[in-house]
């Protein structure tokens, strides 16, 4: 079966994407979150408090629901309308906490693989919606959508920090292909001006078990000038959090204070319990996605 292309292109258009790699570990443990949290963004996020271990694994748990829910919206796309070859594809994937019900939005440049020209946020079509009731029967609906991206909107933004997260992927790990799963998430910016942003976190589960697997962060957009199109966010962060191989080896050693939430999406993809070695110590991860500590706390 030939598959919906999914995009992770390299982006025509050079954008200049900031990484603090001295502090890229910091936000991948406890943060504080404050207030002034902007009104009509949905579900904003705290990032998994150090040693959380039922947080861990509830955000695992939905990473893996969310990517599972991206496969099942990508093949019923198919199987309805038939494969894409010149187009670029993006999804915006929406699965409940509980993993009960969510949606896929379909976003497309047509013919943006072949025009050789960036693509830009304003030439993007909601093209269509899938979704899905997953328990306790699977009910699975397809709309086709229409027109463009509305100006100033959710999904305009999160378009926007995907665009940015695979430009940051195809530079790491060319021609990998990528489950994306993407949230708010507030967090500190060391900046006393403005002590706190809302990020647009991506959460790239690669398709081969093998990985690499990363997250990456987009800052909050940019305001443009008036009549001016919308610009691209800096990146912020681009963490690669298991690298290619990785969990070949046993126990699993992951180079973060404590095993993270792809760990434990990957442990359940991959279907099988997995000891994972942080710096904080030794955990084992089930296939349910359940998290324990097998060393005591130092």
């Amino acid at each position: 079966m030939r598959r919906l292309a999914i995009t992770f292109v390299v982006l025509a258009t050079a954008f200049t994407l900031g990484c603090d790699r001295e502090r890229k570990h910091e936000f991948l443990t406890e943060i504080g979150v404050g207030d002034g949290t902007p009104e009509r963004l949905p579900g904003i996020y705290a990032a998994v408090a150090r040693g959380d271990l039922d947080e861990l694994a509830r955000v695992g748990q939905w990473l893996q629901r969310s990517a599972q829910g991206l496969e099942l919206a990508t093949a019923t796309v198919i199987e309805r309308m038939g494969a894409v070859d010149n187009d670029v594809v993006l999804p915006l994937v929406d699965i409940d906490p509980g993993g009960g019900s969510g949606q896929v939005v379909f976003i497309r440049w047509p013919g943006g693989k072949t025009s050789g020209k960036p693509l830009l946020i304003e030439n993007a079509e909601r093209w269509v919606l899938v979704a899905m009731t997953l328990a306790p029967d699977r009910v699975i609906d397809v709309e086709l959508l229409h027109g463009e991206v509305p100006k100033g909107s959710v999904e305009e933004r999160r378009i926007g920090a995907l665009l940015v997260a695979a430009t940051e992927l195809q530079r790491n790990a060319p021609g990998a292909a990528y489950f994306t799963i993407d949230r708010f998430q507030a967090e500190p910016t060391g900046n006393k001006r403005k002590p706190q942003r809302i990020a647009t976190v991506v959460y790239a589960l690669a398709q081969d078990p093998a990985g690499p697997d990363y997250e990456l962060a987009a800052d909050e957009p940019r305001k443009p000038k008036r009549k001016k199109r919308p610009e691209l966010p800096a990146l912020v962060r681009g963490v690669e959090i298991h690298a290619r191989g990785l969990f070949d080896a046993d126990p699993v050693i992951v180079a973060l204070p404590d095993p993270h939430p792809l760990t434990v999406a990957r442990a359940m993809h991959l279907g099988r319990t997995l000891q994972v070695q942080a710096q904080s110590g030794t955990y084992e991860i089930a296939v349910t996605g359940l998290v324990s500590r097998m060393t005591p706390v130092p």
